[in-house]
């Protein structure tokens, strides 16, 4: 038995019939790399080889009675793999846009709370005899550090036969009610004074930093409270529309190279622009202000948690969609990640401390902000206008078993008021651009995707006219 962070319980506390709280982790596997070729028994077998490395694959949700802290996270005595592992054809024609309309439908699905929080469809049926492994996890296990670690007991860098050895599991009961409200009432004395010194110094901090930056004359720095409600932030609907596809890393780096910007100054930017023309096309003045973008930054993870828990910070960023020439609205992304950044380590070295607000976060409180952001309609999202998230992978390709893993997306949540995120999951070589959004705001995901690749291309063009800042701005 085990108690979630605040963090997790509040992944937990978010979610509702419409709000799904799980990430995305999709493998598309090459099996012409193995003689023996495809096999779903095979696969099965694999799996159950090697989910004791990830042993929260196993654990199940578990309240805390009365709601005396946080819930746990306990062994489930009926663990049964089958349940997890569903297998299905694509659709016809079985191309990359099928899979994708598959994985909208898959999406806006909520996992079952009496078991192990993740599912896997196990796509056959694909262009090339590829196959797509579709997974969603639930976000209160873990956070996108952690789901990159689980990534690695999974898949290796060289091909290998499956592992042979099962270690023997033997499950501990689930615990009773009893035990629980017991364990609860012992622990909460202790937890509330570890945590309670920290957020009353780091709320203190956290003014004095504000007040910093008021007496130096910058402007304050953006945050979900100042969002302006704009057509993409809606209350959610029960569906949802993904989208997901590769662009080569190197017309990134290129333009990254060029203009002397990050990668993800570059993401950013392209981001501000596709949405701009998506605002645009809704008769939406989008030159009015920018939007406020939410971006999760990777914390400090305690020795032993590899691949557990939330312990992601996150930080707000204008987002500049109210430029329309793309070179300015690059520089200005620069500008606004930067100042990002340095709020991050201003933060950091006052010592505000995010998480442990959250553990001290009582579950009425987690419900009434779910109740209010959804009473706003709209108005205001946890994450701001946008959520984006660039997440670098690994460089070279992987495998399991002697299967190659020809790709990888993952993607993150929406929310009420922030309807739409924009993730981009680098791979062996390949930037590969996640869109999940709500229906209501955009049926049609490939709308965004080519919005976001002209921005690229129109970039590109400056860079092969070997155009440069100043001569652009000026």
């Amino acid at each position: 038995m085990k108690r979630m962070s605040g963090a997790d319980a509040f992944m937990l506390g978010m979610e509702t019939s419409r709000v799904y709280m799980h990430t995305f982790k999709i493998a598309i596997i090459d099996p012409s790399t193995d003689p023996d070729g495809w096999s779903f028994e095979k696969y099965a077998r694999d799996i159950e080889s090697r989910v004791h490395l990830v042993p929260l694959f196993r654990w199940k949700y578990a309240p805390a009675p009365l709601g005396l802290g946080h819930p746990y996270w306990v062994e489930d005595p009926d663990f049964n793999l089958a349940y997890h592992l569903r297998r299905v054809a694509c659709p016809s024609p079985g191309d990359h846009k099928a899979l994708c309309q598959f994985m909208s439908q898959v999406y806006a699905y909520k996992l079952d709370r009496d078991r192990p929080l993740w599912m896997q469809w196990v796509v056959e049926g694909l262009e090339g005899g590829k196959v797509a492994l579709v997974m969603i996890v639930h976000h209160a296990y873990v956070d996108g550090v952690g789901a990159g670690w689980m990534l690695k007991q999974f898949y290796r860098p060289l091909p290998a036969d499956h592992l042979k050895h099962i270690p023997a599991w033997n499950p501990e009961p689930y615990p009773s009610w009893l035990r629980r409200f017991a364990t609860s009432l012992r622990d909460l004395p202790g937890f509330m004074f570890s945590n309670l010194p920290r957020v009353v110094s780091g709320l203190r901090q956290k003014r004095a930093l504000e007040r910093s930056i008021r007496l130096s004359g910058k402007p304050a720095h953006p945050n979900f409270t100042q969002m302006h409600k704009t057509p993409i932030n809606v209350v959610l609907s029960a569906g949802r529309t993904f989208v997901c596809e590769s662009i080569p890393f190197s017309r990134l780096q290129a333009v990254s190279k060029h203009f002397k910007v990050t990668i993800n100054d570059v993401f950013v930017a392209c981001s501000a622009g596709a949405v701009r023309h998506l605002l645009l096309s809704k008769n939406f003045d989008a030159n009015q202000r920018p939007l406020i973008a939410g971006t999760p930054f990777a914390g400090e993870r305690p020795e032993g948690m590899e691949g557990l828990g939330n312990f992601a910070s996150a930080d707000f960023c204008w987002l500049r969609s109210d430029i329309a020439d793309p070179l300015k609205r690059l520089l200005a992304t620069q500008e606004a990640n930067d100042a990002m950044k340095e709020h991050m380590a201003e933060v950091k070295a006052a010592g505000a401390d995010i998480n442990a607000l959250m553990n001290i976060l009582p579950n009425w409180a987690i419900n009434l902000t779910r109740y209010l952001i959804k009473k706003k309609q709209g108005a205001i999202g946890f994450f701001g206008n946008v959520g984006l998230s660039n997440v670098p992978g690994p460089r070279e390709p992987l495998f399991l078993d002697k299967w190659k893993v020809e790709n990888w997306f993952s993607t993150g949540m929406i929310m009420d008021g922030t309807a739409l995120n924009m993730t981009l999951w680098s791979y062996a070589g390949k930037a590969n651009l996640c869109i999940l959004t709500d229906p209501a705001v955009l049926a049609d995901g490939w709308v965004l995707f080519n919005y976001f690749v002209a921005e690229l291309e129109a970039l590109e063009a400056l860079v092969d006219h070997n155009c440069m800042p100043a001569e652009t701005v000026a």
